[in-house]
């Protein structure tokens, strides 16, 4: 029976980190499940779940782990989960949608719009929010992945979300997931 381990890694970013990391993992006898990693503005962070077979190469891996991190001055957290954990949020029927969010930067931006998300029961599956010029102008772009219950008018909540868009001064665009790809499909 398999033991179920996150890990989340931060530090400054470098090659060699995924590699480092994966490398303990093995040779501990840990196997990656699913992997996430993404560098902002210099600065590294990855989040994974990995499987452990032997129960007692949990304390290995978190002593190897311990001496990476300080090796390569990174923070490394582990956690252990139940398998019953790791379970995607499902609050019945939904719908995949993208939402692109775009404008002048300025604090609130993302409150604002996940405001309107979660007092709907709307699900963030992924978020990448950066800054980027736009031609002579530097903008800030969001992007949401994001579940919405089959119960809601999909308009209503295009407009809800437009509405406040226009309060915060950025353009606001929600699309199903399915047109979104028939139309950027090469």
């Amino acid at each position: 029976m398999s033991e179920w381990i996150l890990i989340s890694v931060f530090g400054r970013d470098r090659p060699g980190i995924v590699a480092n990391v994966s490398r303990v993992l093995y040779r501990s006898g840990g196997n990656i499940e699913e992997l996430s990693q993404t560098a902002l503005k210099g600065q590294f962070a990855m989040i994974l779940i990995a499987s452990a077979s032997q129960p007692d190469s949990l304390a290995e891996l978190r002593d190897e782990l311990g001496v990476l991190s300080q090796d390569l001055d990174l923070e490394i957290n582990l956690r252990k989960i139940k398998e019953e954990d790791m379970v995607p949020f499902d609050s019945g029927e939904m719908e995949p949608f993208l939402l692109t969010v775009r404008g002048e930067d300025r604090p609130g931006l993302v409150y604002g719009i996940t405001e309107v998300l979660a007092e709907r029961g709307i699900n963030i599956t992924n978020l990448d929010a950066k800054t980027a010029r736009v031609g002579e102008k530097l903008e800030y772009i969001q992007f949401f992945e994001v579940d919405i219950p089959r119960r809601l008018d999909y308009g209503w909540v295009q407009e809800k979300l437009r509405a406040r868009g226009k309060e915060m001064g950025v353009e606001v665009d929600l699309q199903h997931r399915g047109i979104f790809r028939a139309m950027n499909q090469i």
